[in-house]
């Protein structure tokens, strides 16, 4: 499942009190999460101007960590059936 950062920080810089800030790590969650999927923290930043700030980062600046996401398998929808004998 890769998405492009500038979509997902779009997203989020367009309602940022959806979602928050692990105080850990720095990843951006749904505000509904209560420990972080990247390193299982439980501290947040819900502060909205904090959320934006961090979300337009994550839109100009190269990916430094790994991912829960980076971790899943990739789905056989993204193989490419022609490649097949």
């Amino acid at each position: 499942m890769k998405t492009d950062r500038r979509e997902i920080a779009t997203t989020v810089s367009n309602d940022p009190s959806s979602y928050k800030l692990c105080a850990v790590c720095g990843s951006i969650v749904d505000k509904s999460v209560t420990n972080c999927p990247d390193c299982y923290a439980y501290r947040f930043d819900s502060d909205p101007s904090h959320v934006a700030d961090a979300a337009l980062d994550l839109a100009v600046k190269p990916q430094r960590a790994v991912s829960h996401f980076d971790l899943m398998p990739e789905s056989s929808d993204d193989s490419d059936s022609d490649t097949r004998d």
